[in-house]
């Protein structure tokens, strides 16, 4: 009886070594290798930049190709009735680069017209009438092209000539900088430019410059003030 439990002990025990074997034996043909699984691993893409694309990588920043920012177009507009005020202009526009125009009057002016000592000459007759407008003989100019606009007279009557209200009657300078300039040999130019601010309330008139002449050194100052160059 022991000897026949010991056989069955026995045949039990042969029998779970081989269970043992058999499981052993199919794990180790089941399981991938380190080496296997990362040569199966597919590899990673590299990282693509979301913001930004081939076409704006090719592109770059070649400053050729750059728009370039159009220079301020200039203009020196002038009445002169002896000289003075056109020689300033000429110097205003050799320091600029600007394009002229002279205000000529339809009926030029006389000696006689300009004798502020007669009552009765032309020019007083003019300045005690607010609505007189001289006509302007000279051609027609198209302002529209223009950034920038100097405008010259001699003070009569402690503001500008009626030719100039005429000018800007005419000719509308709104949105534009206007830079107003007078020759005189005592009067200042505040009147003129605040009759001027009123007569072009559109435009960005700045303050005047009085000039003695084409040789004062105060206009080329006044130029750079104002951020202007040729």
């Amino acid at each position: 009886m022991k000897k026949r439990i010991s056989m069955i002990m026995v045949i039990c025990l042969l029998l779970s070594l081989t269970a043992c074997g058999v499981n052993s034996g199919t794990n180790s043909n089941t399981e991938p290798s380190a080496t296997q699984s990362q040569a199966e691993t597919p590899p990673s893409e590299p990282a693509e930049d979301p913001g930004v694309s081939a076409d704006d990588s090719a592109e770059g920043s070649d400053p050729a190709t750059e728009p370039t920012e159009e220079a301020a177009k200039t203009l020196v507009v002038y009445f002169s009735a002896t000289g003075n005020t056109k020689a300033v202009a000429e110097e205003i526009s050799r320091l600029t680069g600007a394009d002229l125009y002279e205000i000529v009057p339809a009926d030029p002016y006389t000696d006689a017209d300009l004798n502020y000592n007669n009552n009765d000459c032309r020019a007083n007759q003019e300045m005690n009438d607010t609505s007189a407008r001289p006509a302007i003989g000279s051609g027609v100019i198209d302002v529209s092209p223009y950034d920038i606009v100097f405008v010259g007279y001699p003070i009569w009557w402690g503001t500008m000539p009626r030719i100039i209200n005429t000018f800007l009657d005419t000719y509308d300078l709104s949105g534009k900088t206007v830079l107003p300039f007078c020759t005189s040999g005592s009067s200042g130019i505040t009147q003129s430019v605040s009759d001027f601010r009123a007569a072009e309330p559109g435009a960005d008139v700045r303050d005047g410059l009085r000039a003695s002449g084409a040789n004062d050194s105060s206009i080329e100052n006044w130029i750079a003030d104002n951020g202007i160059s040729e």
